[in-house]
Protein backbone atom coordinates (compact mmCIF):
# COMPACT_ATOMS: atom_id res chain seq x y z
CA UNK A 1 0.00 0.00 0.00
CA UNK A 2 2.90 2.48 0.47
CA UNK A 3 4.49 1.69 -2.52
CA UNK A 4 1.63 2.70 -4.29
CA UNK A 5 1.13 5.72 -2.22
CA UNK A 6 4.74 6.66 -3.36
CA UNK A 7 4.09 5.90 -6.76
CA UNK A 8 1.25 8.01 -6.83
CA UNK A 9 2.68 11.11 -5.33
CA UNK A 10 5.98 10.96 -7.48
CA UNK A 11 3.16 11.08 -10.35
CA UNK A 12 1.56 13.55 -8.99
CA UNK A 13 4.45 15.89 -8.37
CA UNK A 14 5.93 15.44 -11.45
CA UNK A 15 2.83 16.84 -13.35
CA UNK A 16 2.53 19.45 -10.90
CA UNK A 17 6.21 20.71 -11.66
CA UNK A 18 5.92 19.61 -15.50
CA UNK A 19 6.99 22.78 -16.28
CA UNK A 20 10.41 22.63 -14.80
CA UNK A 21 11.82 19.84 -16.82
CA UNK A 22 11.77 21.78 -20.19
CA UNK A 23 15.45 23.71 -19.23
CA UNK A 24 16.52 20.78 -17.24
CA UNK A 25 16.21 18.43 -20.53
CA UNK A 26 17.84 21.37 -22.84
CA UNK A 27 20.50 21.05 -20.31
CA UNK A 28 20.70 17.67 -20.25
CA UNK A 29 20.90 17.66 -24.86
CA UNK A 30 23.62 20.36 -23.96
CA UNK A 31 25.57 18.18 -21.87
CA UNK A 32 25.07 15.15 -23.64
CA UNK A 33 26.47 16.96 -27.29
CA UNK A 34 29.44 18.51 -24.72
CA UNK A 35 30.70 15.21 -22.61
CA UNK A 36 32.82 13.23 -25.32
CA UNK A 37 34.44 16.46 -26.31
CA UNK A 38 34.99 17.06 -22.72
CA UNK A 39 36.07 13.48 -21.98
CA UNK A 40 38.51 13.44 -25.14
CA UNK A 41 40.21 17.00 -24.14
CA UNK A 42 40.57 15.74 -20.57
CA UNK A 43 42.27 12.20 -21.39
CA UNK A 44 44.72 13.95 -23.84
CA UNK A 45 45.42 16.72 -21.54
CA UNK A 46 45.55 14.49 -18.60
CA UNK A 47 43.27 17.10 -16.66
CA UNK A 48 40.84 16.78 -14.35
CA UNK A 49 37.14 17.08 -16.16
CA UNK A 50 35.84 20.24 -14.48
CA UNK A 51 38.91 21.95 -16.11
CA UNK A 52 38.09 20.84 -19.63
CA UNK A 53 34.26 21.71 -18.80
CA UNK A 54 35.39 25.36 -18.31
CA UNK A 55 37.62 25.48 -21.42
CA UNK A 56 35.25 24.00 -22.97
CA UNK A 57 32.73 26.39 -22.18
CA UNK A 58 34.98 29.92 -22.22
CA UNK A 59 35.74 28.50 -25.81
CA UNK A 60 31.90 28.54 -26.61
CA UNK A 61 31.21 31.84 -25.04
CA UNK A 62 33.91 33.51 -27.47
CA UNK A 63 32.87 32.22 -30.45
CA UNK A 64 29.29 32.90 -29.28
CA UNK A 65 30.53 36.17 -28.96
CA UNK A 66 31.87 36.96 -31.99
CA UNK A 67 29.37 35.26 -33.80
CA UNK A 68 27.47 37.50 -32.47
CA UNK A 69 28.63 40.54 -32.32
CA UNK A 70 29.00 39.76 -36.53
CA UNK A 71 25.67 38.81 -36.89
CA UNK A 72 22.81 39.37 -34.14
CA UNK A 73 22.32 43.15 -35.18
CA UNK A 74 21.37 42.10 -38.33
CA UNK A 75 19.56 39.75 -37.61
CA UNK A 76 17.77 41.46 -34.93
CA UNK A 77 17.14 44.20 -37.07
CA UNK A 78 15.25 42.05 -39.92
CA UNK A 79 13.61 40.22 -37.48
CA UNK A 80 12.20 43.75 -35.76
CA UNK A 81 11.30 44.82 -39.16
CA UNK A 82 9.20 41.19 -40.17
CA UNK A 83 7.23 41.80 -36.77
CA UNK A 84 6.74 45.53 -37.31
CA UNK A 85 5.55 44.52 -40.44
CA UNK A 86 3.37 41.64 -39.78
CA UNK A 87 0.11 43.08 -40.53
CA UNK A 88 1.30 43.84 -44.24
CA UNK A 89 2.28 40.71 -45.05
CA UNK A 90 -0.81 38.78 -43.79
CA UNK A 91 -2.92 41.37 -45.70
CA UNK A 92 -1.24 41.05 -49.06
CA UNK A 93 -1.05 37.39 -48.67
CA UNK A 94 -4.87 37.38 -48.11
CA UNK A 95 -5.34 39.89 -51.22
CA UNK A 96 -3.45 37.64 -53.30
CA UNK A 97 -5.31 34.75 -52.52
CA UNK A 98 -8.51 36.55 -52.40
CA UNK A 99 -7.81 37.57 -55.66
CA UNK A 100 -6.20 34.26 -57.68
CA UNK A 101 -9.21 32.11 -56.03
CA UNK A 102 -12.15 34.31 -56.07
CA UNK A 103 -13.36 33.51 -52.44
CA UNK A 104 -14.84 37.23 -52.40
CA UNK A 105 -13.11 37.79 -49.01
CA UNK A 106 -13.23 40.87 -46.74
CA UNK A 107 -9.62 41.33 -46.42
CA UNK A 108 -9.67 44.42 -43.77
CA UNK A 109 -11.83 41.79 -41.43
CA UNK A 110 -10.17 38.70 -42.50
CA UNK A 111 -6.72 40.61 -42.03
CA UNK A 112 -7.60 40.95 -38.39
CA UNK A 113 -9.22 38.09 -37.72
CA UNK A 114 -5.87 36.30 -38.85
CA UNK A 115 -4.18 38.69 -36.41
CA UNK A 116 -5.99 38.31 -33.81
CA UNK A 117 -5.42 34.77 -34.01
CA UNK A 118 -1.38 35.12 -34.15
CA UNK A 119 -1.05 37.50 -31.45
CA UNK A 120 -3.62 35.43 -29.18
CA UNK A 121 -1.04 32.73 -29.61
CA UNK A 122 2.62 34.37 -29.35
CA UNK A 123 1.52 37.85 -27.78
CA UNK A 124 1.90 41.24 -29.09
CA UNK A 125 5.38 42.44 -29.83
CA UNK A 126 4.13 46.27 -28.48
CA UNK A 127 3.51 44.50 -24.85
CA UNK A 128 6.17 46.19 -22.83
CA UNK A 129 5.20 43.93 -19.70
CA UNK A 130 4.59 40.74 -21.94
CA UNK A 131 8.01 41.20 -23.65
CA UNK A 132 9.97 41.68 -20.20
CA UNK A 133 8.68 38.85 -18.88
CA UNK A 134 9.39 37.14 -21.44
CA UNK A 135 13.02 38.16 -21.75
CA UNK A 136 13.70 37.32 -17.97
CA UNK A 137 12.13 34.32 -18.36
CA UNK A 138 14.86 33.07 -20.79
CA UNK A 139 17.39 34.57 -19.57
CA UNK A 140 16.24 33.06 -16.38
CA UNK A 141 16.00 29.18 -18.46
CA UNK A 142 19.68 30.00 -20.03
CA UNK A 143 21.41 30.33 -17.07
CA UNK A 144 19.61 27.54 -15.42
CA UNK A 145 20.44 25.72 -18.64
CA UNK A 146 24.07 26.27 -18.66
CA UNK A 147 24.41 25.27 -14.71
CA UNK A 148 22.35 22.26 -14.90
CA UNK A 149 24.56 21.46 -18.43
CA UNK A 150 27.57 21.58 -16.22
CA UNK A 151 26.40 19.18 -13.23
CA UNK A 152 25.36 16.87 -15.73
CA UNK A 153 28.47 16.73 -17.34
CA UNK A 154 31.00 16.55 -14.92
CA UNK A 155 28.66 14.11 -12.58
CA UNK A 156 27.74 12.10 -15.55
CA UNK A 157 29.66 9.26 -13.81
CA UNK A 158 27.74 9.67 -10.73
CA UNK A 159 24.37 9.72 -12.19
CA UNK A 160 24.93 6.71 -14.38
CA UNK A 161 26.01 4.98 -11.12
CA UNK A 162 22.79 5.87 -9.28
CA UNK A 163 20.27 5.13 -11.69
CA UNK A 164 21.99 1.52 -11.83
CA UNK A 165 21.40 1.47 -8.14
CA UNK A 166 17.52 0.64 -9.04
CA UNK A 167 18.33 -1.82 -11.40
CA UNK A 168 18.92 -5.58 -10.31
CA UNK A 169 22.64 -6.66 -10.33
CA UNK A 170 21.91 -9.77 -12.75
CA UNK A 171 20.30 -7.38 -15.28
CA UNK A 172 22.73 -4.23 -14.66
CA UNK A 173 25.15 -5.82 -17.49
CA UNK A 174 21.88 -6.20 -20.49
CA UNK A 175 21.17 -2.26 -19.23
CA UNK A 176 24.66 -1.55 -19.58
CA UNK A 177 24.76 -3.11 -22.98
CA UNK A 178 20.69 -1.43 -24.14
CA UNK A 179 21.96 1.80 -22.91
CA UNK A 180 25.42 2.08 -25.03
CA UNK A 181 23.66 0.92 -27.95
CA UNK A 182 20.68 3.54 -27.78
CA UNK A 183 23.71 6.44 -26.73
CA UNK A 184 25.48 5.49 -29.60
CA UNK A 185 22.14 5.69 -31.84
CA UNK A 186 21.10 9.44 -30.12
CA UNK A 187 24.47 10.81 -30.78
CA UNK A 188 24.52 9.94 -34.48
CA UNK A 189 20.71 11.61 -34.41
CA UNK A 190 21.91 14.25 -32.42
CA UNK A 191 24.82 15.15 -34.29
CA UNK A 192 23.44 14.64 -37.66
CA UNK A 193 20.59 17.61 -37.09
CA UNK A 194 22.90 20.16 -35.88
CA UNK A 195 24.90 19.58 -39.55
CA UNK A 196 21.29 19.85 -41.01
CA UNK A 197 20.82 22.90 -39.23
CA UNK A 198 23.39 24.54 -40.37
CA UNK A 199 23.62 23.01 -44.02
CA UNK A 200 19.85 24.74 -44.25
CA UNK A 201 20.82 27.72 -43.21
CA UNK A 202 23.44 27.99 -45.26
CA UNK A 203 21.72 26.40 -48.96
CA UNK A 204 18.64 29.11 -47.78
CA UNK A 205 20.56 31.99 -47.14
CA UNK A 206 22.69 31.76 -50.25
CA UNK A 207 19.68 31.47 -52.67
CA UNK A 208 17.66 33.65 -50.61
CA UNK A 209 20.28 36.47 -50.85
CA UNK A 210 21.81 36.08 -53.57
CA UNK A 211 19.28 34.87 -56.29
CA UNK A 212 15.44 35.62 -54.82
CA UNK A 213 17.27 39.63 -53.31
CA UNK A 214 15.02 38.64 -50.17
CA UNK A 215 15.24 41.61 -48.05
CA UNK A 216 15.16 39.50 -44.57
CA UNK A 217 16.75 36.81 -46.03
CA UNK A 218 19.42 36.21 -43.04
CA UNK A 219 16.41 36.21 -40.37
CA UNK A 220 14.30 33.86 -42.70
CA UNK A 221 16.92 31.11 -43.81
CA UNK A 222 18.12 30.37 -39.58
CA UNK A 223 14.41 30.41 -39.16
CA UNK A 224 14.22 27.49 -41.78
CA UNK A 225 17.60 25.97 -40.27
CA UNK A 226 16.36 26.04 -36.83
CA UNK A 227 12.48 24.46 -38.61
CA UNK A 228 15.04 21.22 -39.05
CA UNK A 229 14.81 19.72 -35.94
CA UNK A 230 10.94 19.62 -35.83
CA UNK A 231 10.42 16.40 -37.65
CA UNK A 232 7.33 16.64 -40.67
CA UNK A 233 5.99 19.95 -39.58
CA UNK A 234 9.04 21.48 -39.42
CA UNK A 235 10.28 22.03 -43.61
CA UNK A 236 6.71 22.40 -44.19
CA UNK A 237 6.49 25.77 -41.80
CA UNK A 238 10.00 26.70 -43.12
CA UNK A 239 8.60 26.41 -46.87
CA UNK A 240 5.34 28.06 -45.67
CA UNK A 241 7.13 30.86 -43.93
CA UNK A 242 10.19 31.73 -46.55
CA UNK A 243 7.17 31.92 -49.67
CA UNK A 244 5.28 34.38 -47.78
CA UNK A 245 8.13 36.90 -46.90
CA UNK A 246 9.55 36.50 -50.32
CA UNK A 247 6.07 37.38 -52.03
CA UNK A 248 6.05 40.06 -49.52
CA UNK A 249 9.11 41.08 -50.47
CA UNK A 250 9.28 40.69 -54.20
CA UNK A 251 5.61 41.13 -55.05
CA UNK A 252 6.09 38.60 -57.43
CA UNK A 253 4.00 35.21 -57.24
CA UNK A 254 6.85 33.63 -59.59
CA UNK A 255 9.58 34.07 -56.91
CA UNK A 256 7.20 32.37 -54.35
CA UNK A 257 7.06 29.38 -57.05
CA UNK A 258 10.70 29.18 -57.02
CA UNK A 259 11.38 29.16 -53.32
CA UNK A 260 8.94 26.43 -52.69
CA UNK A 261 10.48 24.51 -55.67
CA UNK A 262 14.14 25.37 -53.79
CA UNK A 263 12.90 24.22 -50.39
CA UNK A 264 11.60 20.78 -52.11
CA UNK A 265 14.78 20.25 -53.83
CA UNK A 266 16.43 20.98 -50.69
CA UNK A 267 14.73 18.65 -48.66
CA UNK A 268 14.60 15.77 -51.36
CA UNK A 269 18.60 16.34 -51.51
CA UNK A 270 18.70 16.03 -47.61
CA UNK A 271 16.73 12.79 -47.37
CA UNK A 272 18.23 11.05 -50.21
CA UNK A 273 21.71 12.45 -49.96
CA UNK A 274 23.02 13.96 -46.93
CA UNK A 275 20.99 12.11 -44.34
CA UNK A 276 21.91 8.66 -44.86
CA UNK A 277 25.43 9.84 -45.34
CA UNK A 278 25.69 11.45 -41.98
CA UNK A 279 22.66 10.45 -39.86
CA UNK A 280 22.67 7.19 -41.85
CA UNK A 281 19.59 3.86 -40.28
CA UNK A 282 20.05 5.87 -36.65
CA UNK A 283 16.58 5.95 -36.68
CA UNK A 284 14.90 3.65 -38.61
CA UNK A 285 11.00 4.39 -38.40
CA UNK A 286 8.27 4.07 -40.17
CA UNK A 287 6.98 7.67 -41.11
CA UNK A 288 3.26 6.78 -39.37
CA UNK A 289 5.19 6.28 -36.14
CA UNK A 290 7.22 9.47 -36.96
CA UNK A 291 3.93 11.55 -37.18
CA UNK A 292 2.45 9.98 -34.58
CA UNK A 293 5.20 10.70 -31.96
CA UNK A 294 5.59 14.07 -33.14
CA UNK A 295 1.79 14.33 -32.80
CA UNK A 296 1.82 13.12 -28.99
CA UNK A 297 5.02 15.07 -28.07
CA UNK A 298 3.49 18.11 -29.18
CA UNK A 299 0.03 17.12 -27.14
CA UNK A 300 1.83 16.32 -24.68
CA UNK A 301 4.67 18.85 -24.15
CA UNK A 302 4.47 21.63 -26.93
CA UNK A 303 7.31 22.43 -28.92
CA UNK A 304 9.94 20.82 -26.87
CA UNK A 305 7.84 17.55 -27.19
CA UNK A 306 7.82 17.98 -30.94
CA UNK A 307 11.82 17.89 -30.72
CA UNK A 308 12.27 15.19 -28.63
CA UNK A 309 9.49 12.57 -30.16
CA UNK A 310 11.87 11.19 -32.53
CA UNK A 311 14.45 10.40 -29.91
CA UNK A 312 12.20 9.24 -27.60
CA UNK A 313 10.24 6.78 -30.36
CA UNK A 314 13.81 5.72 -31.43
CA UNK A 315 14.96 5.16 -28.22
CA UNK A 316 11.77 3.22 -27.11
CA UNK A 317 11.71 1.12 -30.86
CA UNK A 318 15.92 0.49 -29.64
CA UNK A 319 14.10 -1.60 -26.73
CA UNK A 320 11.17 -3.36 -28.20
CA UNK A 321 14.13 -4.42 -30.87
CA UNK A 322 16.38 -5.70 -27.76
CA UNK A 323 13.33 -7.63 -26.36
CA UNK A 324 11.74 -9.16 -28.93
CA UNK A 325 14.20 -9.49 -31.53
CA UNK A 326 13.16 -9.89 -35.15
CA UNK A 327 13.48 -12.72 -37.08
CA UNK A 328 15.21 -13.40 -39.90
CA UNK A 329 13.98 -15.53 -42.83
CA UNK A 330 17.48 -17.38 -42.49
CA UNK A 331 16.50 -17.91 -39.04
CA UNK A 332 12.95 -18.96 -39.82
CA UNK A 333 13.53 -21.32 -42.25
CA UNK A 334 16.49 -22.76 -39.54
CA UNK A 335 13.23 -22.88 -36.94
CA UNK A 336 10.64 -24.57 -39.56
CA UNK A 337 13.55 -27.13 -40.72
CA UNK A 338 14.14 -27.85 -37.14
CA UNK A 339 10.20 -28.12 -36.42
CA UNK A 340 9.94 -30.68 -39.80
CA UNK A 341 12.43 -32.64 -38.34
CA UNK A 342 11.02 -33.14 -35.01
CA UNK A 343 7.33 -33.81 -36.38
CA UNK A 344 9.47 -36.58 -38.78
CA UNK A 345 11.22 -38.42 -35.70
CA UNK A 346 7.68 -38.43 -33.84
CA UNK A 347 6.10 -40.26 -36.52
CA UNK A 348 8.87 -42.54 -36.79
Amino acid sequence: MLRWLAVFLTIWFIHAVRSVFPTFIVGGIVAYLLLPLVESLARTLKMKKSLAVAIIYLSVAIILGTLGSLFLPTVMDQFTQLATQRQEIVQKLIVQLNTSSNLNLNVPETTNQVMSSLEGAVGRPTEIVHLGGLVSHWLLSLLVCIVSSIYFIIDSERLGEFCLRFVPRERQMVVKSLSGEMNSMLSRYVQGQLILILIMSLAAYLYLHFVVHMKYSLAVAITSGCLEIIPVLGPILATTIATTVGFFSTNDPMTAVGIIGFYTIARWFEDYFIVPRIIGHAVHLHPLIVIFAVLCGEVMAGALGMLIAIPVAASIKVIIDFIYPAVTPNEELAVSASGNEAAEGSLK
